[in-house]
């Protein structure tokens, strides 16, 4: 069998048809297959037959996903058997981080936090990502030790230049998009 779509991502709120379609050597027909989701069994009058081996179903008005590795869209034939899966991505793009605040311990370190936006849940898997720089001169750097004093946390152990200031923001990104917080410019010293 193949759903489709497969694995879409979608806005919280939104609507979605899907269809189930077995190949004619299987026997099943569309009379044969019913929906789940996430293991709840989906009312027939959300289903539509499209031809003798299609089934659809209607869902409307998503909410954000249970699981951020998706929601579990499963058509079945009619002794429970799975015939095929599709994950659901339903959320929201990322928002941009905020507050960035950093410190140093002894001018060799520099640990910063930051808030994942007003909101914050997107109800899909956000990877955050702390960036920086040497002001005038430098190469984008990225941060690899995270949740070092938190979730939204990383730390750069060493090689840091002092009496030059560094330009540091953070990157969101997500199945629907990316979203980079306001640049904030500190030296070493200062922190």
């Amino acid at each position: 069998a193949v759903i489709s779509p497969q694995d879409p991502t979608l806005l919280i709120g939104s609507s979605l048809v899907a269809t189930c379609t077995v190949s004619p050597e299987s026997h099943l027909r569309a009379e044969d297959l019913y929906w789940t989701l996430n293991g709840r069994r989906l009312p027939a009058t959300s289903y539509t037959t499209l031809g003798p081996t299609t089934l659809s179903v209607a869902l409307s008005r998503l909410n954000g996903s249970k699981q951020q590795s998706g929601d579990n869209l499963v058509c079945h034939s009619r002794d429970g058997g799975i015939l095929a899966g599709s994950c659901l991505y339903v959320g929201l793009p990322p928002e941009k981080p905020v507050n960035i605040s950093c410190w140093s311990k002894n001018m060799k370190d520099l640990t910063c936090k930051w808030a994942p936006g007003a909101e914050g849940e997107t109800y899909l898997h956000t990877n955050y990502t702390l960036k920086y720089k040497l002001r005038w001169y430098g190469r984008d750097n990225t941060c690899q030790e995270y949740h070092t004093a938190g979730t939204y946390s990383c730390r750069i152990p060493k090689d840091l230049a002092l009496f030059t200031p560094y330009e540091i923001w953070v990157e969101a990104s997500n199945r629907m998009g990316v979203a980079v917080s306001d640049v904030v410019m500190l030296d070493i010293l200062d922190v």
